[in-house]
């Protein structure tokens, strides 16, 4: 019926373990010692996300790290399509990078969460969703007042902000995918108390 059925699942482990390693590198850990920052891991929120980094180290390593993490979801799915052109590479790989930079193999599981990689995945397969996305954020975080629970709350809705754009059933199950990782990403912080 979909052509998910005519990927091998050699093509379906090789999309999911390069999206995820691909993921994981750690940009804002690699950046931050570049740049002779602390660890982001060890400061600030711990998050090793373009944010964190730039509050705690400087505005060269933190936008370094906000366009690699941008990238690096829809490299992983463009390389692995070279090997395997079957559109449902683009949500197992692109699903996968996300749950890569959250919990990456490279540091110990502890990584950002994950609006970079899915925002560039996002300009890629569904720009249009964006702007949505983000009006629906200030809208709702007006009222809830808190970052994390509004990134839940939000990210949730994310496939039915699709809908009216009538998207392919590959894509429809990147954004489910990517929903379902950022509410439990955001979920370790629905308690945090923010500065």
């Amino acid at each position: 019926m979909f052509d998910f059925l005519e990927l091998s699942i050699w093509g379906v482990l090789f999309a999911i373990i390069t999206g995820y390693l691909i993921g994981s590198i750690p940009s804002g850990v690699i950046f931050s010692r570049l740049f002779g920052g602390p660890d982001p891991r060890t400061t600030g929120s711990t998050h090793t996300g373009a944010t964190n980094v730039l509050r705690n180290s400087n505005r060269a390593a933190g936008v370094l790290t906000g366009l690699l993490d941008l990238i690096k979801g829809a490299a992983a799915v463009w390389l692995v399509q070279l090997v395997f052109p079957s559109p449902w590479v683009i949500p197992l790989t692109g699903v996968a990078a996300v749950a890569g930079h959250c919990w990456p193999a490279f540091t110990d599981f502890q990584g950002g969460m994950g609006i970079g990689v899915s925002a560039g995945l996002a300009l890629w397969q569904f720009p249009l969703v964006i702007p949505i996305y983000a009006a629906a954020y200030f809208a709702v975080n007006y009222f809830v007042r808190h970052q994390a629970r509004t990134v839940m709350l939000i990210s949730a809705f994310l496939p039915l902000m699709l809908l009216p754009f009538r998207p392919s059933p590959e894509k429809m199950a990147l954004a489910s995918g990517i929903a379902v990782v950022l509410v439990i990403r955001w979920a370790s912080d629905f308690n945090r108390i923010y500065e």
